[in-house]
């Protein structure tokens, strides 16, 4: 069986601190590979590949009506792109769309707003461990079973801490090919882990603000 975390951040996103030898080196510890979802950025991702490490290559896009995840992305998709164009995008690319905490009252809602375009993403995430609640990971589990979609599960990470607390476990297959993995969602998936404590996002607002800080002052 294979173990992925379908969101995790590194510090190429503004509100996380996971360095990339960090994340390699808890990766192969707990044999958890990631999937690097920086915002609005694929930095990260010429990284791995220079380590040979095991990763899904992906992109947590800000469209214009919430987060929308591509996995296995080559070229950058900007901020502020329309929903339905990132959609587009990713397919173009050859990548995998995933919609992230789609469910979450407190980060956009997607699910809930506007159920048309989640029906037209190729996985849901029914568990993010960032959620307040439980409730909105019930929600999106309900949207994928009620519409056939796929699903899977990540921890959102930001600190090295919440990498390893969630992921989900396929039957192994060729992690470089993005047929081979929606193949393996087609069958059991097993998604393991817990919710994140509530300070683990405030941290995350904080580690923004510093950051935006230093890049005006210094």
């Amino acid at each position: 069986m294979m173990k992925i975390d379908f969101h995790v951040h590194t510090s190429f996103s503004i509100d996380s601190t996971i360095s990339i030898k960090s994340l390699i080196k808890k990766s192969n510890s707990l044999g958890i590979i990631p999937a690097i979802t920086d915002h609005n950025s694929i930095s990260a991702n010429s990284k791995f590949k220079e380590s040979n490490a095991k990763f899904i290559p992906g992109e947590e896009i800000k469209t214009d009506i919430g987060d929308l995840i591509g996995f296995y992305l080559n070229e950058l998709i900007p901020k502020n792109t329309s929903f339905l164009e990132a959609l587009d995008k990713i397919q173009d690319q050859g990548g995998i769309s995933y919609l992230p905490h789609g469910f979450d009252p407190l980060r956009y809602n997607i699910g809930n707003k506007f159920p048309e375009y989640a029906k037209k993403v190729d996985i849901i995430e029914v568990f993010n461990a960032r959620c307040i609640t439980s409730k909105p990971n019930e929600l999106a589990m309900k949207f994928a079973l009620e519409n056939k979609k796929l699903f899977a599960g990540g921890s959102d990470s930001h600190f090295l801490f919440e990498f390893g607390k969630v992921y989900t476990e396929l039957s192994d297959f060729d992690i470089e090919n993005p047929k081979k993995l929606i193949n393996a969602l087609k069958k059991k998936v097993n998604i393991h882990g817990k919710l994140t404590p509530k300070y683990a996002k405030v941290s995350s607002i904080y580690s923004k603000l510093r950051r935006i800080k230093k890049s005006i002052f210094g």
